[in-house]
């Protein structure tokens, strides 16, 4: 049975294609009291770090899963299915089958965020293996309400291979080496356009690490969603420039 359930999961979970964004843009607007938009839908599909996956069944579009990965994380940001097949458990072998593709890419734990009063999605989620773990204060609007938090953790961690280094080596016309900065979390070009954060840690004494250096690079869009997972936010105070 369980075997069975995996092909049907194989069979109609697939990577969203650009021409479905339009039926995934529907699905939401029939969906959700505040849909994303067509726009906001595509400018996701092609950020490096998104995943969209939807289950086909004939050609037809029936549902989808939004989330984001960062390295070891993941985090689920919409799941839908259309009104007049659900209570079916295609939503179930959905998330399943997202889960399982995540984590065969090295993602260890994933993470959502639901209204406190969508027990409905609350229960879906626990029945499927998350667990609630604590609350923003009215983080959501229209109307003002808690976000409960979720994560899951996969049992059995594929670790994925880490990146080497968050610097590459170009040649300009003359033959020059020139140093290219590349974001060691999503892999892309840091340019004179692109803010980001540098570490360089030397481990102590105390460490498994001892004597080794570690050093990368992580662009703000990055920097942002991490920061997004922290149990107590970063500091952030504003800077004082004295114009001479």
């Amino acid at each position: 049975m369980e075997k069975a359930k995996a092909n049907a999961r194989e069979w109609h979970v697939h990577k969203a294609l650009p021409e479905d964004l339009a039926m995934i843009a529907e699905i939401e607007r029939i969906t959700f009291h505040k849909p994303w938009s067509l726009e906001s839908i595509e400018s996701f599909y092609y950020k490096k770090t998104s995943d969209i996956y939807v289950w086909r069944d004939r050609n037809k579009i029936s549902g989808y899963i939004m989330a984001e990965h960062i390295l070891e994380q993941g985090e689920l940001q919409r799941i839908a299915i259309v009104p007049f097949i659900r209570k079916m458990g295609i939503g179930t072998l959905l998330l399943q089958e997202f889960r399982e593709r995540y984590r065969k890419m090295g993602v260890e734990t994933i993470y959502l965020e639901v209204r406190e009063s969508n027990q409905a999605a609350r229960n879906f989620y626990k029945k499927s293996g998350f667990e609630e773990y604590g609350r923003r204060p009215k983080y959501y609007s229209d109307p003002m309400e808690d976000a409960i938090l979720m994560f899951w953790d996969d049992p059995d961690p594929i670790h994925s291979l880490p990146v080497e280094s968050g610097e590459t080596s170009t040649y300009n016309d003359s033959g020059k080496e020139e140093e290219t900065m590349i974001c060691n979390v999503c892999g892309n070009k840091i340019d004179e356009k692109t803010d980001f954060i540098e570490v360089k840690k030397e481990w102590g004494y105390f460490s498994n690490k001892d004597t080794e250096i570690h050093e990368f690079k992580i662009c703000e869009r990055c920097y942002d969603r991490i920061v997004k997972q922290f149990e107590i936010s970063p500091k952030v105070t504003e800077k004082s420039e004295v114009l001479s």
